[in-house]
């Protein structure tokens, strides 16, 4: 999986659903939503490789872990 495009993908998703990681991970509405964009962005529709992908970016402090 490219996590260029998930990091992008996740960046896009929480400036239009301003929401953390966090909080996409525990709402399923927000987390599905996620999913199928990142599903199109990554080529990867495996969930759990997507949500721990997004986790260890966030952990990595590649991603915020909330919104500035």
């Amino acid at each position: 999986m490219n996590t260029n495009d998930l990091r992008d993908t996740w960046l896009m998703f929480q400036r239009e659903r301003e929401c953390s990681v966090d909080r996409m991970l525990c709402d399923p509405a927000l987390r599905n939503d996620f999913l199928a964009a990142a599903a199109v962005a990554t080529s990867c529709d495996e969930e759990l490789t997507i949500l721990w992908s997004v986790l260890r970016l966030r952990k990595n402090k590649i991603l915020p872990a909330k919104l500035k």
